[in-house]
Protein backbone atom coordinates (compact mmCIF):
# COMPACT_ATOMS: atom_id res chain seq x y z
CA UNK A 1 0.00 0.00 0.00
CA UNK A 2 2.82 2.41 0.85
CA UNK A 3 4.44 1.89 -2.55
CA UNK A 4 1.10 2.57 -4.24
CA UNK A 5 0.64 5.79 -2.28
CA UNK A 6 4.15 6.89 -3.20
CA UNK A 7 3.48 6.19 -6.88
CA UNK A 8 0.22 8.16 -6.78
CA UNK A 9 1.95 11.02 -4.99
CA UNK A 10 4.62 11.10 -7.68
CA UNK A 11 1.98 11.19 -10.42
CA UNK A 12 0.14 14.02 -8.69
CA UNK A 13 3.33 16.08 -8.35
CA UNK A 14 3.94 15.78 -12.08
CA UNK A 15 0.52 17.18 -13.02
CA UNK A 16 1.10 20.82 -13.91
CA UNK A 17 -2.62 21.59 -13.65
CA UNK A 18 -2.69 20.37 -10.05
CA UNK A 19 0.40 22.39 -9.09
CA UNK A 20 -1.05 25.53 -10.68
CA UNK A 21 -4.36 24.92 -8.89
CA UNK A 22 -2.66 24.61 -5.51
CA UNK A 23 -0.52 27.72 -5.97
CA UNK A 24 -3.36 29.78 -7.44
CA UNK A 25 -5.73 28.74 -4.64
CA UNK A 26 -3.25 29.84 -1.98
CA UNK A 27 -2.29 33.10 -3.69
CA UNK A 28 -5.80 34.18 -4.65
CA UNK A 29 -7.32 33.25 -1.29
CA UNK A 30 -4.72 35.18 0.71
CA UNK A 31 -4.74 38.10 -1.73
CA UNK A 32 -8.52 38.41 -1.75
CA UNK A 33 -8.57 38.08 2.04
CA UNK A 34 -6.25 41.05 2.39
CA UNK A 35 -8.16 43.06 -0.21
CA UNK A 36 -11.46 42.37 1.53
CA UNK A 37 -10.03 43.39 4.89
CA UNK A 38 -8.44 46.51 3.41
CA UNK A 39 -11.72 47.53 1.78
CA UNK A 40 -13.75 47.09 4.95
CA UNK A 41 -11.04 48.68 7.08
CA UNK A 42 -11.03 51.75 4.84
CA UNK A 43 -14.81 52.04 5.05
CA UNK A 44 -14.67 51.84 8.83
CA UNK A 45 -11.97 54.50 9.00
CA UNK A 46 -13.90 56.88 6.74
CA UNK A 47 -17.22 56.30 8.45
CA UNK A 48 -16.92 54.33 11.72
CA UNK A 49 -20.68 54.09 12.13
CA UNK A 50 -21.26 52.69 8.66
CA UNK A 51 -20.36 49.05 9.20
CA UNK A 52 -19.20 48.81 12.76
CA UNK A 53 -22.33 46.97 13.83
CA UNK A 54 -21.90 44.35 11.13
CA UNK A 55 -18.14 43.76 11.10
CA UNK A 56 -16.75 41.19 13.50
CA UNK A 57 -13.01 40.90 12.76
CA UNK A 58 -12.61 37.26 13.76
CA UNK A 59 -15.66 36.34 11.67
CA UNK A 60 -14.38 38.31 8.69
CA UNK A 61 -11.16 36.33 8.83
CA UNK A 62 -13.08 33.22 7.85
CA UNK A 63 -14.94 34.82 4.97
CA UNK A 64 -11.83 34.18 2.90
CA UNK A 65 -12.33 30.42 3.18
CA UNK A 66 -15.16 30.68 0.67
CA UNK A 67 -12.79 32.30 -1.83
CA UNK A 68 -10.58 29.24 -2.02
CA UNK A 69 -13.07 26.39 -1.70
CA UNK A 70 -13.52 26.22 -5.47
CA UNK A 71 -9.80 25.47 -5.67
CA UNK A 72 -10.30 22.40 -3.48
CA UNK A 73 -13.03 21.20 -5.83
CA UNK A 74 -10.71 21.64 -8.82
CA UNK A 75 -7.87 19.86 -6.98
CA UNK A 76 -10.03 16.86 -6.16
CA UNK A 77 -11.45 16.61 -9.67
CA UNK A 78 -8.12 16.98 -11.49
CA UNK A 79 -6.25 14.63 -9.18
CA UNK A 80 -8.55 11.79 -10.25
CA UNK A 81 -10.18 12.90 -13.49
CA UNK A 82 -7.07 13.53 -15.56
CA UNK A 83 -6.41 9.78 -15.76
CA UNK A 84 -9.76 9.27 -17.45
CA UNK A 85 -9.14 12.02 -20.00
CA UNK A 86 -6.37 10.28 -21.94
CA UNK A 87 -6.96 6.70 -20.87
CA UNK A 88 -4.01 6.67 -18.47
CA UNK A 89 -6.19 4.81 -16.01
CA UNK A 90 -5.47 1.61 -17.94
CA UNK A 91 -1.74 1.95 -17.28
CA UNK A 92 -2.43 2.55 -13.59
CA UNK A 93 -4.55 -0.61 -13.41
CA UNK A 94 -1.84 -2.63 -15.11
CA UNK A 95 0.63 -1.42 -12.49
CA UNK A 96 -1.81 -1.94 -9.60
CA UNK A 97 -4.43 -4.57 -10.50
CA UNK A 98 -5.99 -4.39 -7.02
CA UNK A 99 -8.49 -1.65 -7.76
CA UNK A 100 -9.69 -0.75 -4.23
CA UNK A 101 -6.08 -0.33 -3.13
CA UNK A 102 -5.35 1.94 -6.08
CA UNK A 103 -8.40 4.06 -5.37
CA UNK A 104 -7.69 4.35 -1.66
CA UNK A 105 -4.13 5.40 -2.47
CA UNK A 106 -5.52 8.13 -4.70
CA UNK A 107 -7.82 9.28 -1.90
CA UNK A 108 -4.91 9.40 0.56
CA UNK A 109 -2.83 11.49 -1.84
CA UNK A 110 -5.71 13.89 -2.54
CA UNK A 111 -6.28 14.32 1.21
CA UNK A 112 -2.57 14.96 1.81
CA UNK A 113 -2.37 17.54 -0.99
CA UNK A 114 -5.49 19.32 0.21
CA UNK A 115 -4.20 19.28 3.79
CA UNK A 116 -0.89 20.84 2.75
CA UNK A 117 -2.62 23.63 0.82
CA UNK A 118 -5.15 24.25 3.60
CA UNK A 119 -2.53 24.37 6.37
CA UNK A 120 -0.56 26.96 4.42
CA UNK A 121 -3.53 29.02 3.22
CA UNK A 122 -6.22 29.11 5.89
CA UNK A 123 -4.17 30.72 8.70
CA UNK A 124 -2.47 33.05 6.19
CA UNK A 125 -5.84 34.18 4.83
CA UNK A 126 -7.16 34.85 8.32
CA UNK A 127 -4.05 36.87 9.15
CA UNK A 128 -4.19 38.74 5.83
CA UNK A 129 -7.76 39.84 6.56
CA UNK A 130 -6.74 41.22 9.94
CA UNK A 131 -3.74 43.03 8.44
CA UNK A 132 -6.03 44.53 5.81
CA UNK A 133 -8.46 45.69 8.48
CA UNK A 134 -5.60 47.59 10.14
CA UNK A 135 -6.56 49.13 13.47
CA UNK A 136 -9.97 47.47 13.22
CA UNK A 137 -8.50 43.98 12.89
CA UNK A 138 -8.32 41.13 15.36
CA UNK A 139 -4.93 40.88 17.13
CA UNK A 140 -2.83 38.24 15.38
CA UNK A 141 -1.76 36.88 18.76
CA UNK A 142 -5.42 35.99 19.27
CA UNK A 143 -5.11 33.34 16.54
CA UNK A 144 -3.85 31.01 19.25
CA UNK A 145 -6.96 31.57 21.35
CA UNK A 146 -9.09 28.45 21.60
CA UNK A 147 -12.19 29.66 19.67
CA UNK A 148 -10.18 31.01 16.73
CA UNK A 149 -7.74 28.10 16.69
CA UNK A 150 -10.63 25.64 16.71
CA UNK A 151 -12.31 27.44 13.82
CA UNK A 152 -9.05 27.45 11.86
CA UNK A 153 -8.76 23.70 12.36
CA UNK A 154 -12.37 23.34 11.23
CA UNK A 155 -11.68 25.34 8.07
CA UNK A 156 -8.70 23.12 7.25
CA UNK A 157 -10.84 20.01 7.76
CA UNK A 158 -13.55 21.51 5.55
CA UNK A 159 -11.13 22.03 2.66
CA UNK A 160 -9.78 18.48 2.94
CA UNK A 161 -13.27 16.96 3.03
CA UNK A 162 -14.34 19.08 0.07
CA UNK A 163 -11.40 17.86 -2.03
CA UNK A 164 -12.20 14.25 -1.11
CA UNK A 165 -15.86 14.77 -1.99
CA UNK A 166 -14.88 16.16 -5.40
CA UNK A 167 -12.50 13.26 -6.02
CA UNK A 168 -15.11 10.67 -5.07
CA UNK A 169 -17.79 12.17 -7.31
CA UNK A 170 -15.26 12.25 -10.15
CA UNK A 171 -14.65 8.53 -9.74
CA UNK A 172 -18.39 7.88 -9.86
CA UNK A 173 -19.01 10.05 -12.95
CA UNK A 174 -15.70 9.25 -14.71
CA UNK A 175 -15.23 12.72 -16.20
CA UNK A 176 -14.07 16.14 -15.07
CA UNK A 177 -16.72 18.52 -16.40
CA UNK A 178 -19.80 17.27 -14.52
CA UNK A 179 -18.20 17.23 -11.04
CA UNK A 180 -16.72 20.70 -11.58
CA UNK A 181 -20.04 22.18 -12.70
CA UNK A 182 -22.01 20.45 -9.96
CA UNK A 183 -19.75 21.19 -7.02
CA UNK A 184 -18.62 24.69 -7.94
CA UNK A 185 -22.25 25.70 -8.48
CA UNK A 186 -23.09 24.16 -5.12
CA UNK A 187 -20.36 25.81 -3.05
CA UNK A 188 -20.56 29.23 -4.71
CA UNK A 189 -24.30 29.82 -4.78
CA UNK A 190 -26.68 26.89 -5.12
CA UNK A 191 -26.74 25.67 -1.52
CA UNK A 192 -27.33 29.21 -0.22
CA UNK A 193 -30.30 29.76 -2.52
CA UNK A 194 -31.71 26.33 -1.73
CA UNK A 195 -31.53 27.21 1.97
CA UNK A 196 -34.06 29.96 1.29
CA UNK A 197 -36.50 27.34 0.02
CA UNK A 198 -36.01 24.49 2.49
CA UNK A 199 -34.26 23.80 5.76
CA UNK A 200 -33.03 20.51 4.32
CA UNK A 201 -30.41 22.52 2.42
CA UNK A 202 -28.58 22.88 5.74
CA UNK A 203 -27.67 19.21 5.37
CA UNK A 204 -25.91 19.70 2.04
CA UNK A 205 -22.20 18.87 2.42
CA UNK A 206 -20.76 22.34 1.90
CA UNK A 207 -23.34 24.12 4.04
CA UNK A 208 -23.07 21.60 6.86
CA UNK A 209 -19.29 21.49 6.73
CA UNK A 210 -19.01 25.27 6.87
CA UNK A 211 -20.39 25.15 10.40
CA UNK A 212 -16.97 23.88 11.48
CA UNK A 213 -15.51 27.36 11.07
CA UNK A 214 -18.29 29.94 10.67
CA UNK A 215 -18.45 32.41 13.52
CA UNK A 216 -21.80 33.87 12.50
CA UNK A 217 -23.40 35.46 9.45
CA UNK A 218 -26.17 34.40 7.06
CA UNK A 219 -24.71 30.95 6.40
CA UNK A 220 -24.71 29.95 10.08
CA UNK A 221 -27.26 27.23 10.85
CA UNK A 222 -28.50 25.36 13.91
CA UNK A 223 -25.87 22.66 13.44
CA UNK A 224 -22.93 22.76 15.81
CA UNK A 225 -19.37 22.57 14.49
CA UNK A 226 -19.18 18.87 15.39
CA UNK A 227 -22.58 18.09 13.89
CA UNK A 228 -21.78 19.96 10.70
CA UNK A 229 -18.46 18.20 10.34
CA UNK A 230 -20.13 14.83 10.94
CA UNK A 231 -22.74 15.51 8.24
CA UNK A 232 -20.08 16.49 5.71
CA UNK A 233 -17.93 13.50 6.62
CA UNK A 234 -20.99 11.27 6.12
CA UNK A 235 -21.46 12.70 2.62
CA UNK A 236 -17.81 11.99 1.80
CA UNK A 237 -18.00 8.47 3.22
CA UNK A 238 -21.22 7.80 1.30
CA UNK A 239 -19.77 8.96 -2.01
CA UNK A 240 -16.65 6.84 -1.55
CA UNK A 241 -18.77 3.86 -0.48
CA UNK A 242 -20.35 4.08 -3.93
CA UNK A 243 -17.13 4.96 -5.78
CA UNK A 244 -15.00 2.04 -4.55
CA UNK A 245 -17.26 -0.85 -5.65
CA UNK A 246 -18.10 0.92 -8.92
CA UNK A 247 -14.42 1.38 -9.68
CA UNK A 248 -13.73 -2.25 -8.76
CA UNK A 249 -16.43 -3.68 -11.04
CA UNK A 250 -16.64 -1.67 -14.22
CA UNK A 251 -14.29 -1.59 -17.19
CA UNK A 252 -11.50 0.98 -17.22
Amino acid sequence: MIDTVRAEAFKLRTLTSVLVTCLATAALTVGLAWLSGWSVGGALTDNPGLLVGEVVPERSGFDAISYGQAGMVVLGVLAVGTEYTGGQIRASLLAVPHRPRLLLAKAAVVAAAALAVALATVPAAFAATQVGLGEHGYPLTGMLARPVLGALAGAVAYWVLLALLAAGITVVLRNTVAPLVLLISLVLALSFYLSMLTGLADLLPDRAGAQMFLRGGPNRTDLSAIEGGAVMAAWVAGVWAVAVPLFARRAA
